[in-house]
């Protein structure tokens, strides 16, 4: 883990919940983090992607 980030994910934090993205680093489209979710049959928590992680 560098600066806080788990190395290859792209980690931007969701604005507007808790959970952070964990699709690969300079991914396209939406973040997404499967594990902020309310139940396991739903699905998890998805923010739009606005340029390059913090």
């Amino acid at each position: 883990m560098a600066n806080g980030r788990i190395s290859g994910y792209c980690w931007d934090r969701n604005p507007r919940k808790a959970g952070r993205c964990v699709l690969n680093a300079g991914h396209r489209g939406n973040h997404y983090d499967w594990y902020a979710r309310r139940s396991w049959n739903q699905p998890g928590a998805e923010w739009p992607n606005r340029g390059d992680a913090r």
